[in-house]
């Protein structure tokens, strides 16, 4: 399926060619090629018409999770990038009732990239979380908590849906707008971020590496149980979410159902 562009890309279907870099500095131009090329087949391979319409074409994208409290709405949607898709061709959207707070992209790439096992995978190549005072109101209805948390949760449920057993993510230094003199803004962004969910650096690769489910900390070692069973509580939920709305319209093979280890996100206390 040719794939739908909007924005900047609809003039420019060769992106991944013509800037400079394409969801990596440490990418070649050979390995962009191919990180496009696994991209627009993974999805080919595995989603029908339903899927492209939602992420492709339809303005709301597809929807993975809603909640509402005291009467905001909190939606998690799944779109194709619309500004910026050499950071990420699809686009994991938070939102607060009609207002983006947080952005976590990524593409399907093969897993080689990595020196690991020649499948596909995930590749998490951005986390942006935009200040605005909806960002303060989703602090507010869910403490202890952030909106790229709940992007990443996402992000876990689509890899459940596919199947993946592990993905990977850009370490800071290596993501395409990095600038040196906002290291640390980068850092808690990203590498830091992904930590906080258990990936571990891959040595030489300027990657990450995070199973799925993530290996979490368990609650008996955490300071504040209470605090984080609710975040874990919330994370669980938006991961299954996900995954139920990704395998809707799920064209290929049938990914092997979720286990005991789903519940890693929620391990017991004991």
């Amino acid at each position: 399926m040719r794939p739908y562009f909007s924005g900047q890309n609809k003039r420019d279907t060769l992106f991944f060619l013509t800037h400079d870099y394409y969801l990596s500095k440490a990418f070649t131009l050979a390995q962009r090629i191919d990180c496009a090329v696994a991209h627009y087949s993974f999805e080919g391979q595995n989603y029908g018409p339903i899927y492209h319409r939602s992420v492709y074409q339809s303005p709301q994208g597809l929807a993975l999770w809603h909640r509402v409290v005291d009467g905001t709405r909190y939606t998690i949607t799944l779109c194709a990038t619309e500004d910026n898709r050499y950071e990420g061709d699809l686009s994991v959207l938070c939102f607060v009732n009609e207002t983006r707070v947080c952005r976590v992209s990524f593409s399907y790439v093969n897993g080689s990239l990595f020196g690991l096992q020649s499948e596909y995978t995930m590749f998490v190549t951005r986390s942006q979380t935009d200040r605005n005072p909806e960002l303060q109101r989703f602090r507010d209805s869910f403490k202890q908590n952030s909106p790229a948390y709940f992007c990443l949760a996402s992000v876990c449920g689509i890899a459940m849906a596919n199947g993946m057993r592990a993905i990977s993510m850009v370490k800071d230094e290596a993501q395409i707008a990095y600038e040196e003199r906002y290291a640390q803004g980068f850092r808690n962004s990203y590498s830091a971020l992904w930590e906080a969910f258990g990936a571990q650096e891959m040595v030489d690769r300027r990657a990450y590496k995070m199973s799925i489910p993530p290996k979490l900390n368990p609650l008996s070692i955490v300071k504040h149980k209470n605090r984080a069973l609710a975040r874990r509580q919330n994370w669980l939920e938006i991961a299954l979410s996900a995954r139920q709305a990704m395998l809707e319209d799920r064209t290929s093979w049938a990914p092997p159902p979720i286990d005991a280890e789903a519940l890693a996100l929620l391990p017991p206390a004991h």
